[in-house]
């Protein structure tokens, strides 16, 4: 993501910005799938699943969208 200029946030060693991560609350890379799907290597048919995001995250979504 720091590629193209968009660092996870939490990411330190490529470029995330500190201040956004401290007012999150975030010491970890925002990194989390809430929904993967794939074809499976084995079976040959589409399987999905679905995770929610966990509880830092979750109030760090809060933080961003709501202030």
């Amino acid at each position: 993501m720091a590629a193209i200029h968009h660092p996870c946030v939490g990411d330190p060693l490529y470029g995330s910005d500190p201040a956004l991560s401290a007012r999150t609350g975030l010491d970890r890379q925002w990194l989390h799938a809430v929904r993967l799907g794939f074809i499976h290597p084995t079976k040959g048919e589409y399987v999905e699943f679905t995770s929610p995001y966990p509880a830092d995250l979750e109030r760090a979504l809060d933080v961003v969208a709501y202030g």
